[in-house]
């Protein structure tokens, strides 16, 4: 039995990303044959969120102390208001499991209020049971007005990666996509 070498999986920092002469998407193939998985749209989106909320965790959330679930629960709170568990986990697209976990670490951390509802002032429209209506706290606000200049900075630097042209191509596209999500099949990969 001969012994391969394997060819190492380069990290991120040692792929090329030079921008290619063609771009796979314009013939894709009819049903898609022509794409490499690291072509594949669901790959280069899940891929840059990694590397965004990477980057984005370690520069400006670590040092507050702050997981990614948890600011964006905070950042929907602060400026939606007072929620149900409901709704907090509609609007963070986040499962239920993970907002419940992600919930109870800033409750025991101080940054929101968590009240459950009787039974008479519990909603008949929501299937979520018990009722937890979900509030920021003061020094949950506080937080997140400390936070919020530093990530909208960090945000700027993203956004001047790009030229102007291709900052309102993204938008579009991102906000398409993101209106369009509900449709995709659960069968495409």
């Amino acid at each position: 039995m001969t012994s391969k070498t394997r060819e190492p999986v380069p990290t991120p920092q040692e792929q090329n990303f030079d921008l290619p002469d063609s771009c796979p998407w314009l013939d894709p193939g009819e049903n898609g044959q022509m794409l490499e998985i690291h072509d594949f749209p669901t790959f280069m989106i899940l891929r840059l969120a990694t590397v965004t909320k990477n980057n984005l965790s370690r520069r400006y959330l670590d040092p507050f102390g702050i997981s990614m679930p948890e600011w964006r629960l905070l950042a929907l709170l602060a400026r939606f208001g007072t929620r149900l568990f409901s709704e907090v986990t509609t609007g963070s697209s986040m499962d239920k499991g993970q907002v419940s976990r992600t919930l109870r670490a800033i409750h025991k951390k101080g940054l929101v209020k968590l009240n459950a509802l009787s039974s008479t002032e519990r909603p008949r429209s929501s299937a979520i049971s018990p009722r937890i209506q979900v509030v920021i706290s003061p020094k949950g606000r506080a937080l997140f007005n400390r936070i919020l200049p530093v990530a909208r900075a960090h945000q700027n630097q993203i956004i001047e990666l790009l030229t102007p042209e291709e900052r309102v191509v993204f938008h579009r596209v991102a906000l398409r996509l993101l209106k369009q999500g509900p449709d995709l099949r659960d069968d495409d990969p």
